[in-house]
Parts: structure tokens; C-alpha cells; sequence
């Protein structure tokens, strides 16, 4: 009898019949892909335990590679059932990666965090989708959770209520020569692609808690990434896409002028770079073009653009970043009227097509909220310069609405209220911005609360005069002038500043 299947019998689809002479059925079955974890750790007893009881059930073994522990980590890793093997730290993720990847037997691998976690009902979506997989690479959603007090659920609300969540490739096929690169910001990507590899998205999600601000404190894990990338370009002098990390990380570290001496070094190697490192390249733009920016060189900033795109193509962050210069030049010192609206006008355009774009589950932004929340507050900014107050106030509504009690939205909105002829509203909405932090709210909090910018104080004394609060105006505006040293959050605003002066 010729092999058929059984269609009044539900089977797995890589179940097939055959018939025997005799009426015998017998089953030939593929068996089913088999899924390996494999994670690298060091230190991590507090978030361990959680990490792997949120794969039970989902994956077939679990490889855990220990750089180094000094707490109960491998104890905690061996109780769970994991092979644990030891892998002397060399400063280099990628080769502790690749390490873990060695002991792995399953078809498939699963690459998690110590410090993070599957979502409820993820495990059973990750064996669905192995089941006659044609892709390569599977791109899970990742969710940063804001502290470590919240609840994976939650996080997951959190992060898709404020477009925070990213796709990353976390689940690979097993194949000969499966590799990462780079020691920090270890990627297989550059792998896949030159092999050919076929990505695709799967509804599976990944809460990640290494990015709060408990864990970046307590590891110093900035400082940790800029010795390593140190170290890198130590080692190849024209490595951009080293450049590009350290310029960032040095950005969120607040070492501006270093900062800005590394984007140019990295910058000088764009054009003798003769191989596709994208988006390196986009990653060096997005640390560049604000500090060139922010120190004046608006041409520049401009070229970097130009340069970036001509080598990578568009993306929501040069999108974005051409917004950037696009306001920047509208407020260069002699530009005319008609030159300064024009130049808003661009800005306007490519603010709303960052937002609108959809990009491919490969796209990489290095820009946080650029397509949304942060690509919106600019775009309320522009409407308020080119006089849309009401256009403004509805934009920056949409902002908070994506990242409540984010400052920079709070303090559009009251502007435009101050434009719309609403002082007293604006005033009350201000209000909270106008006392320092309270209780435990956390190192970074504080630290940012003395370097508070002078735009509240300006707004406050601007609805404070417009209400006839003369003696509150002129203390705003006075607490306004002690903080200028830390810079405005919107430059427009010193024009206010300045006609508060004249009036008082």
C-alpha cells in the first residue's frame, strides 16, 4: 500500500502512516527539534533561579558557562539541572559566548541572560514555532524592566505600553560554524547574514532586568563597557563599530567631551572602511551628529548624514537625527524668516516619517523613543516653533501618552498651553517639576535633580507674569539664571528667558 495519512486522526504534522499487508499501521515520526539554552554568568544568584525556572518545560538542556562566580551561582545553575562549565573571563563576550555554544547538542539554542527571563507563555510559543521551522534565526521581543521591583507581567505591559520593547536574535539554528563576534555587544548577526540565514519574528518575549538602575550601579556596567571597548580599539585603531559603542557609552556616562573626541577619531575611518559593518556606521551617527550639534558644527552634523546614508541607506535614526539638524539650522544666528520656516517645515517632515515608518524586524535603533515617544516631543517642538500651539499641545499629548512624566513632552505641553492663552493651567501642570525629588527615589534620580535644567523655571515664570505673580516670576526667573549651566532641554526657550528679563 502506498504511504498516505490519516486524516481522521490528529498527529503532529511530522507524524506520516503507512499501511502494512495485514491492515498494520505503523508510524514513521521526525522526531522534533530539540532546543538547548546556553547562557554565560557571573555573579548572578539573585535573578538566576528565576531566569531558569522560566524555561521549564521549554528547552531540552541547559549550558550555563560561569566567568568567574564569587556568590551561589553555579550551585543555584546545577540544582536547576544545568550543566555548568567554567570559562576564565578574558574580557571578551563573544568568546565566552562561543564557549557555551561548544557544549550545546540541541538542534536549536536559546540565548538568555542570567539577568533575564521568559514571559509567561513564551516557552510554548518557542517549541511551536521549531516545528517544521524555515527561518534560521528567530527575533524575540525584548522588554527592559524599569525596576527591579516589577513583575515580569507587568514588564511586559510597561514595555509595549511605551514602545520600548526591541527585536533581538535569540533563537538559532545549531549549525556547523555558529559563531559570535565582537567582545562587547557580541552579535552571531554578521554571521547569519554572510551565510545567508532567513530571519524571522517570533511572538515569544524576553524581560530582561540588567538595565535597571539597581543592576547598572551595583556592576558598573558603563565602566566596565568602555574599559573593554578601550581595550578594543587599543587593539585596531580604525574599528568603527568600536568608536560607535564607546561614543555612547561615554555619552550615558556623561564624559561629553571624550565623548565627542572619540566620534570624531571614529568618524576620520568612515571612509576607508570597505566592508558592510552596518549598521556601525548608523551607531556612530547616532552618538555623533547630537554632540556636533550641541557644540555648534551644524555643517558637520549635516555630512555626517549625508555620509551615513549614502554607506547604510535610511533608518528611523537618521530620520530622526536629519529632524535634529533640521531644527538646528533653523536656529542658526542670522538665518532669515523664510530660510528659519523652511527649515522647520524639513524638520516637521522627517520627524513624522521616523514615526510613521514601519521598519523590518532587523532594523537596529540606537536611538531610544526615535520613532516614537522621543520622534513625537521633537515633532510637538516644531509645531509650537512654526506657531501650531494646539497641533503641539495634541502631539505632545501623544508623547506622554507612550512615556508618561518623561520631562521633556511634560514641559512642551505646558508651553503650548502658555501659547493658547492658558497660564493657570500651564502653572498647575508645572507645579510637580518645580520641587526636587522625595523620599528613596534612587542615586541617578537625585543626581539628575541637581543638574535640573533652567526650562521648568523659565515656563513658570513666564505663566507666573501672564497671572500678575510678579514677586513668583522674578524668583523663577532667578532660580531659571542659576541653572543655565546645565543647558536647556530646548534651546528655543533662552528666547523666553530673555523676554522675561526685558519685562521685569
Amino acid at each position: 500500500m502506498p504511504w498516505r495519512s490519516l486524516p481522521s486522526v490528529s498527529y503532529s504534522e511530522a507524524e506520516v502512516w503507512a499501511e502494512r499487508p495485514g491492515g498494520i499501521l505503523i508510524a514513521s515520526v521526525t522526531p522534533m527539534p530539540t532546543l538547548s539554552l546556553c547562557m554565560i554568568v557571573r555573579d548572578e544568584e539573585a535573578l538566576l533561579g528565576d531566569c531558569l525556572a522560566s524555561v521549564k518545560g521549554a528547552v531540552d538542556e541547559i549550558i550555563v558557562v560561569d566567568t568567574g562566580s564569587q556568590d551561589a551561582t553555579r550551585r543555584i545553575a546545577t540544582e536547576a539541572g544545568a550543566e555548568v562549565f567554567e570559562f576564565p573571563w578574558c574580557d571578551d563576550f563573544a568568546a565566552a559566548r562561543n564557549a557555551s555554544l561548544q557544549h550545546a547538542t540541541g538542534d536549536w539554542v536559546l540565548i538568555l541572560d542570567g539577568d533575564e527571563r521568559l514571559a509567561r507563555e513564551s516557552g510554548p510559543i518557542l517549541r511551536r514555532s521549531l516545528e517544521g521551522a524555515t527561518f534560521d534565526c528567530g527575533l524575540l521581543r525584548l522588554h527592559n524592566a524599569p525596576s527591579l521591583g516589577m513583575d515580569p507581567e507587568s514588564v511586559l505591559t510597561w514595555g509595549t505600553a511605551h514602545a520600548e520593547a526591541r527585536r533581538v536574535p535569540r533563537l538559532l539554528r545549531n549549525v556547523d560554524g555558529l559563531a559570535f563576534v565582537d567582545p562587547i555587544h557580541e552579535t552571531a548577526t554578521a554571521w547569519l547574514r554572510r551565510r545567508g540565514s532567513r530571519f524571522a519574528p517570533i511572538e515569544a518575549h524576553i524581560i530582561h532586568y540588567g538595565a535597571t538602575e539597581e543592576i547598572v550601579l551595583r556592576k558598573s556596567k558603563a565602566e566596565r563597557n568602555v574599559r573593554i571597548l578601550h581595550l578594543r580599539v587599543a587593539r585596531d585603531p580604525t574599528d568603527v563599530v568600536a568608536y560607535a559603542y564607546l561614543t555612547l557609552q561615554l555619552i550615558g556616562l556623561g564624559a561629553a567631551a571624550e565623548a565627542a573626541e572619540t566620534a570624531d577619531r571614529g568618524w576620520s575611518h568612515v571612509s576607508r572602511v570597505s566592508i558592510n559593518i552596518a549598521p556601525g556606521i548608523q551607531c556612530l551617527a547616532a552618538g555623533r551628529v547630537p554632540l556636533l550639534l550641541s557644540a555648534g558644527r551644524t555643517v558637520d552634523a549635516r555630512e555626517t548624514i549625508r555620509v551615513a546614508r549614502s554607506r547604510e541607506g535610511n533608518s528611523t535614526d537618521l530620520m530622526f537625527l536629519d529632524g535634529l539638524v533640521s531644527e538646528a539650522e533653523a536656529s542658526l544666528e542670522g538665518v532669515t524668516v523664510e530660510a528659519r520656516r523652511r527649515s522647520l517645515e524639513l524638520a516637521r517632515e522627517s520627524y513624522r516619517d521616523c514615526i510613521r515608518t514601519v521598519s523590518s524586524p532587523l532594523a537596529t535603533s540606537y536611538l531610544a523613543g526615535a520613532s516614537s515617544w522621543l520622534g513625537l516631543t521633537h515633532l510637538g517642538t516644531v509645531e509650537l516653533l512654526l506657531g501650531h500651539p494646539a497641533e503641539a499641545s495634541a502631539v505632545y499629548e501623544r508623547a506622554l501618552a507612550e512615556r508618561p512624566g518623561e520631562l521633556e513632552p511634560r514641559l512642551g505641553l505646558a508651553e503650548a498651553m502658555l501659547d493658547l492663552g492658558d497660564a493657570a493651567r500651564a502653572l498647575v501642570h508645572l507645579d510637580g517639576l518645580l520641587e526636587g525629588p522625595k523620599g528613596d527615589v534612587g542615586e541617578i534620580a537625585r543626581r539628575n535633580a541637581m543638574r535640573a535644567p533652567p526650562d521648568t523655571w523659565i515656563l513658570a515664570a513666564a505663566a507666573a507674569n501672564e497671572l500678575g505673580f510678579s514677586s513668583n516670576a522674578r524668583l523663577f526667573q532667578r532660580r531659571a539664571c542659576a541653572l543655565l549651566v546645565n543647558g536647556f532641554v530646548a534651546r528655543h526657550r533662552r528666547l523666553r528667558l530673555i523676554e522675561l528679563q526685558k519685562s521685569s
